[in-house]
């Protein structure tokens, strides 16, 4: 088990206890002092698993006279221990820890280890600023009980990503042979345009206590420094080192191994040495570049799969450098569902307000493009769309409060009814349809799901359908996209629409929020609009219609522009959100064009009686099950 807590957003610093401090906007960080003394505390957090070791990382911006201590403390059963200090920072000096000690466990340098394993831990910083504010722009931490799974097999896209490679023998001789974190941190920061030397890190990473270059906080701290984001993690293994690497982002990795245990690696053996990992080849070996390397044109190197794996996950817990810039950074939604608009404002709070683009659901998460005040610039993920040349994710302007950083862990449930009430101590979130969780546990009928921010809470079992749902051709499967579009009976129609839970009940979704949120219960993430829905797609002919297929209309006088999507029930009907109608309502062929649907074929044209003045359109059939 390895776990990391990020926190990041303006919506993750309202979970925080802040004293002489305040909350700041995301383009500026978590939160920054307004007094000469002040502490920023986290929450009470529920790791996923019993954990017997802790890394804590920060970003921050320290100003002459300013000051910050990291604290963590853990809890086994109802007891905590003390605060354990894991570092101080001042304006151009590193100070880690020193050894402390106590029934609980150890500080070793930059690692707290437990004696005995622990089901919760909390941070604090304590913060000191003269005439200007500290700013604390990030926290982190990384919990892990030293448990790994076996290697998995390689399921990514073989990619390399193309950084300039140094080699630590090339620094001045008092330094090369103790600067692997440092060179391979310069590697990392050149990759996002920021070009220092592996000797000028060395000396910007340094820990003033121990006088060693590898003090894992302090380097990440140092590349914020330097303009680039990042924290120390604890990666969950070779499949989530991948999923950054196909994001673009090289990541800084620990390594420790004995003599022959990582072919073609310049060192024998070492107990402790980084690496920046660039990419995976055709069979899934780790391409690197190795900073031991004696010249940068001989750092690139191939470990092989499960070498690389005993070095990185078994001996080293999978702790990485994940370095990742605002922009292009991937955030969560952890409001209960956030409005995506075409500019960044408030809607007009109307049914049919056009730049009310979508709607994202709580743990759907988002590529960020651009910060404005208040407003986020994103790619919705989970909702694919197409942009003339490629297939990306829907793009729009997000609330920032309604971002996290913490991003969500596989899910294995998913929401079914339009509203689940999910009971979290005395407060109550209401989730909507179609929204992804991970269950804890079930049990007498209540199941037990985590949350993004580690907390855990209690909804009816019922509520949930196990996911993925059995069998994308199953058909209880298509039988549940209709049970999921029957939800929305009745409700009006609503432009952008795609949620069940709305500012009033009577409002419900478009015709394509409709069927999006159909097809996410049963596990799929289909485009967002109508017309991305048709492209994508499998065309049918009228004989291979079965429930749950989709049934799409063209603009009036159009082949190519469809603006309607309904949902196949079987018969001669379907269930649609209609806008003519304001309404999500059933409806059937013989209604809507005067002809029953044997009588059509896919790309036939028909008109459409049921506009107020009925216009010819193509009909279109399509499937994705």
């Amino acid at each position: 088990m390895n776990h990391t807590v990020v926190h990041r957003t303006p919506l993750d610093a309202s979970l925080l206890r802040l004293r002489g401090a305040r909350v700041l906007p995301l383009a500026e960080g978590l939160a920054a002092t307004v007094a000469a003394e002040a502490e920023v505390e986290s929450p009470v957090i529920e790791a996923p698993a019993p954990f017997d070791d802790l890394v804590g990382s920060w970003n921050a911006k320290l100003p002459p006279g300013g000051s910050l201590e990291l604290q963590a403390r853990v809890r086994r059963g109802a007891d905590w221990s003390k605060w354990f200090s894991l570092g101080r920072a001042l304006p151009g000096l590193w100070v880690s820890a020193k050894p402390q000690e106590s029934p609980w466990g150890l500080v070793d340098i930059d690692t707290l280890r437990l004696k005995d394993k622990a089901q919760a831990f909390q941070y604090r910083f304590l913060l000191t600023a003269l005439k200007r504010p500290v700013t604390l722009i990030q926290a982190a931490v990384t919990v892990s009980n030293g448990e790994a799974a076996s290697v998995p097999p390689f399921r990514a896209k073989a990619r390399e990503i193309k950084v300039a490679p140094r080699s630590q023998c090339q620094a001045p001789r008092e330094l090369r042979r103790d600067i692997c974190s440092p060179t391979s941190l310069a590697m990392a920061l050149g990759h996002w345009g920021v070009e220092r030397t592996a000797a000028q890190l060395a000396r910007k990473v340094r820990d003033s206590r121990t006088g060693i270059f590898g003090h894992w906080a302090f380097n990440v701290a140092g590349a914020a420094d330097c303009g680039v984001e990042g924290w120390v993690a604890r990666l969950g293994g070779l499949e989530e080192l991948a999923a950054l690497i196909e994001d673009g982002r090289p990541v800084v990795a620990s390594l420790s191994f004995g003599p022959g245990k990582l072919a073609g690696s310049p060192l024998r053996r070492t107990s402790g040495h980084l690496v920046l990992v660039t990419g995976f080849d055709k069979a899934g070996d780790v391409i690197v570049l190795d900073p031991a390397a004696p010249r940068a044109r001989l750092a690139r190197r191939v470990y092989a799969r499960r070498q690389f794996h005993a070095a990185w996950m078994l001996n080293k817990r999978g702790l990485a450098y994940v370095l990742a810039p605002l922009r292009g950074r991937r955030l969560a939604v952890g409001a209960a569902v956030a409005d995506l608009m075409a500019k960044p404002r408030r809607g007009k709070d109307g049914l049919n307000d056009a730049e009310h683009l979508s709607q994202l659901l709580y743990g759907e998460t988002v590529l960020v493009e651009r910060v404005r005040g208040d407003w986020v610039l994103v790619t919705a993920e989970q909702q694919p769309h197409w942009r003339g040349r490629r297939w990306a994710g829907y793009r729009g302007w997000l609330r920032a409060d309604a971002l996290t950083a913490q991003l969500p862990g596989p899910a294995d449930c998913v929401v079914r009814t339009r509203q689940a009430l999910v009971q979290r101590g005395r407060s109550i979130l209401s989730l909507s349809v179609g929204t992804r969780l991970s269950c804890a546990a079930r049990l007498g009928g209540i199941a037990h799901i985590r949350l993004l921010d580690g907390s855990v809470a209690e909804l009816p079992d019922d509520d949930l359908l196990r996911f993925p749902a059995r069998g994308h051709n199953a058909e209880n499967g298509r039988s549940q996209l209709v049970k999921t579009a029957e939800l929305f009976l009745g409700t009006s129609y609503y432009w952008g629409g795609r949620s069940g839970v709305q500012r009033d009940p009577s409002i419900g979704v478009d015709c394509s929020g409709l069927s999006s949120l159909a097809y996410r219960v049963h596990g799929l993430d289909i485009p967002r609009d109508a017309q991305a829905q048709w492209l994508r797609a499998k065309p049918l002919r009228r004989s291979r219609l079965k429930r749950g297929d989709l049934v799409f209309l063209s603009e009036p006088g159009s082949r190519a522009r469809v603006s309607h999507v309904m949902l196949y029930t079987g018969g001669d009907g379907l269930i649609e959100s209609r806008k003519s109608a304001g309404r999500a309502l059933r409806s059937s062929f013989k209604e809507r064009f005067g002809r029953a649907l044997r009588e059509l074929e896919n790309g036939d044209e028909v008109l459409d009686l049921t506009l107020p003045r009925p216009r010819l359109r193509r009909l279109y059939f399509g499937r994705y099950l």
